[in-house]
């Protein structure tokens, strides 16, 4: 499996919340070598194997944050609003795509420096004042766009020192990517424990895939894969974790402590690179849903550190998506041993 094409190829595929069908279309695509599996009414792509007295849950989010139509203005301009927790900083001025009747390029609108008035380049940013720029006039827009049509960052994709990689949409593809290495490094070991598989949509807004996933699923333990908030130049060391550090295991008052530590233990009695990411409270992913659905899932959090989040330039480093796959896999085979016992 090469890994930086699969994180490459997931990421260009379109789906922002509530919409995720390019998107889930390939990811149904690729787990189907491993699982048979669905698109359910939600939008997610959800699958199971196995019959095991053990039933264990692997999500991340299919979605992606990115903008929607709301108007067309009198001159042709396309006017937006937010899809998710978009970073408004690292929109004016940015490439877009228009997903319309067909895929148009665009520019969000921007103001030169020379222009600004007053104070204004100091003020906030407001989605609101922004507008996509296509080129049309109102006419040959509105045969081209609906509103409700979505819009997405234009990423350019490219290799860093290293193992690093940089693109948009990494944040959560990067993980679906984790979860099918982990497939992958145990096809045909599994035979006594029960494993769904689950990439949700709607995270980035309310979380509903994940909700309904593993409600519709109710496994007994379920691991719900993330990205973490990857170290930079800028933020405080104890809040970060690590490029190339290893598989990131979340600590935090929503999640199993048992299962925690069991990861923990088993990253090192297999001696795989792992890190510590503590929260003093909810994780803000999916784990936070997962884990009291039904009667109760215990769940345990495991994140890809990720550098520059909700932007078209995220980074991560390959060798955290390979070691982040190895501690499931590993995880997966220790269940299928208990079983078998």
């Amino acid at each position: 499996m090469d890994l930086k094409q699969l994180c490459f190829s997931l990421a260009q595929k379109a789906g922002t919340s509530g919409d995720e069908r390019e998107a889930a279309e390939y990811a149904k695509e690729l787990l189907s070598e491993y699982i048979p599996c669905e698109i359910d009414r939600l939008g997610s792509v959800r699958g199971t194997m196995g019959q095991g007295s053990v039933h264990i849950l692997l999500d991340a989010h299919i979605d992606q944050i990115g903008m929607v139509v709301r108007a067309i203005d009198e001159k042709g301009f396309l006017l937006i609003d937010k899809v998710g927790g978009t970073d408004l900083r690292v929109l004016t001025g940015a490439e877009v795509t228009v997903h319309g009747k067909e895929k148009l390029f665009g520019v969000i609108s921007s103001v030169p420096p020379h222009l600004q008035k007053g104070d204004s380049s100091k003020e906030s940013l407001d989605i609101k004042t922004m507008a996509v720029d296509i080129g049309y006039d109102k006419d040959s827009a509105e045969k081209l766009v609906e509103i409700g049509d979505r819009v997405t960052l234009r990423c350019h994709q490219c290799e860093l020192a290293g193992d690093k990689i940089s693109s948009g949409v990494l944040d959560d593809r990067c993980c679906v990517a984790v979860i099918l290495r982990a497939l992958e490094m145990t096809k045909g070991q599994l035979n006594n424990i029960k494993v769904s598989v689950l990439f949700s949509s709607q995270e980035e807004t309310n979380g509903g895939g994940a909700k309904t996933g593993a409600y519709s699923l109710m496994p007994d333990l379920a691991i719900a894969v993330d990205v973490g908030f990857g170290d930079d130049p800028y933020t405080d060391k104890t809040q970060t974790v690590k490029l190339g550090g290893g598989a990131s295991i979340g600590i935090a008052p929503t999640l199993d402590r048992a299962m925690t530590n069991e990861l923990i233990n088993l990253a090192k009695e297999k001696n795989i690179p792992y890190q510590n990411d503590v929260m003093g409270s909810r994780t803000g992913t999916n784990a936070d849903s997962i884990n009291v659905t039904g009667s109760g899932v215990k769940t345990a959090l495991l994140s890809v550190p990720l550098r520059y989040m909700h932007t078209g330039s995220e980074i991560i480093s390959l060798s955290d998506i390979e070691n982040t796959a190895r501690l499931i896999a590993q995880y997966l085979l220790k269940k299928e041993a208990e079983c078998n016992a």
